[in-house]
């Protein structure tokens, strides 16, 4: 892939890793260290998640808007700098209520520095080359779970939680916040002197795309795979202790999950011009539902997990890459950032509810019918994609 060697591309792949890793996967990788330090109930806790993507899910549709009017040089910088300050932050909770406050306030920062602000500057800049671009970007940044849960478990084993926040903090403000400046300019520079393409669709205003079936469609079905990926973002680690995984085994299978992603999206690249959109986003589906049969098979057969991860991996690693493709061949490039924003919203506010309905089945029945829901969702969401392609 050309756009490998593109020095923007190669400076978001490296700071998506970095901010992923810290203002994402530091929730999972620490949720049952601060469990033990402080006491609270998993609904209590997950609930600040569940926050904390909320906000990011209704911003969305903002923050495109202001990469849509060349504001990345200023958002994406500033996500970094903040996040890293309210994971220093992290480091001096002692109550439930700050722990939300900050978590809240990271709900903003995720919509300034995380996936769906980077596609959107991508886009805008690379225009239809942008599928190559985001694939490249996701490449490298599907290993930061692999990143972040090894040097979280590592570093708490050494010092506590909080040493590992701080070292998130510290690669945030080191390393993805001069990425972030370097790669938002520059890509913004491209955007400014890139010429209309002949072809151009036509503008899809993103407020009538309430209006149009296929927005529906497109978000909704996108949207319900993100309950699996949310339940299992906030609780993997509580779920393989409950199906009695090894503490061993269920790290090297969230560790796993990373690697997997990149696999699913070389493998997506290999079938890409052969087989539509739509299609590859089903077939990632069905993988994601296979890996939650897998892990309610870890009840009996612990290692089976290590499928479980694979799947995963594999399956949402795809998902998160078609979502904006799939929205850029239904609605055009003009005015992208907003309506990738638009679509992402419903799946962001599922992704929001995920862990906190995770908690509440899990407090009512234990995590069968979590599971159950794990595999039906993404299902669901094949079903809904198979309409629009018909369409």
């Amino acid at each position: 892939m050309r756009l490998i060697r593109d020095p923007a591309i190669l400076a978001l792949m490296g700071m998506q890793i970095t901010v992923w890793a810290g203002l994402f996967y530091s929730f999972p990788a620490l949720v049952l260290e601060w469990q033990a330090e402080f006491g609270w109930r998993s609904p209590e806790i997950m609930g600040a998640f569940t926050l904390a993507i909320a906000i990011y899910a209704l911003g969305a549709p903002l923050y495109g808007r202001l990469i849509d009017r060349g504001a990345a040089p200023l958002s994406l910088p500033l996500g970094t700098v903040m996040g890293a300050g309210l994971l220093l932050g992290l480091t001096g909770i002692e109550t439930l209520w700050a722990f939300y406050l900050i978590w809240a306030a990271m709900g903003v920062i995720m919509g300034l520095s995380l996936y769906e602000a980077t596609f959107a500057i991508v886009t805008r800049a690379k225009g239809p080359a942008a599928r190559q671009a985001i694939t490249a970007i996701t490449l490298v940044g599907g290993f930061a779970s692999t990143l972040a849960y090894p040097l979280s478990h590592w570093l708490t084993e050494i010092g506590g939680w909080r040493l590992a926040l701080y070292a998130f903090a510290a690669l945030n403000l080191v390393l993805a916040a001069p990425l972030a400046v370097f790669a938002a300019t520059r890509l913004e520079r491209d955007a400014r002197t890139a010429q209309p393409q002949e072809t151009e669709d036509v503008a899809t205003p993103p407020a009538r795309l309430l209006r149009r079936s296929e927005y529906w469609l497109v978000a909704i079905g996108f949207a319900a795979s993100a309950l699996t990926l949310g339940i299992f973002v906030s609780h993997l680690l509580p779920i393989m202790a409950a199906q009695g995984v090894p503490d061993d085994l269920a790290i090297l299978a969230a560790a796993l999950i990373g690697p997997s992603q990149v696999i699913g999206r070389i493998a997506m690249m290999a079938a890409g011009p052969h087989i539509p959109a739509i299609r590859i986003a089903q077939l990632a589906m069905g993988a994601v539902a296979l890996g939650a049969v897998m892990m309610a098979a870890a009840g009996w057969v612990a290692g089976v997990v290590l499928l479980f991860g694979f799947l995963q991996g594999a399956g949402h690693g795809v998902v998160g890459i078609m979502r904006p493709v799939v929205a850029r061949e239904v609605f055009g490039q003009r005015d992208f950032g907003a309506i990738s924003g638009a679509v992402a919203t419903p799946y962001l506010l599922l992704f929001a509810l995920a862990p906190f309905l995770g908690a509440a089945l899990f407090g009512l029945a234990g995590y069968g019918p979590v599971l159950i829901l794990c595999v039906l969702a993404p299902l669901a969401g094949a079903v809904l994609l198979n309409r629009l392609l018909r369409n």
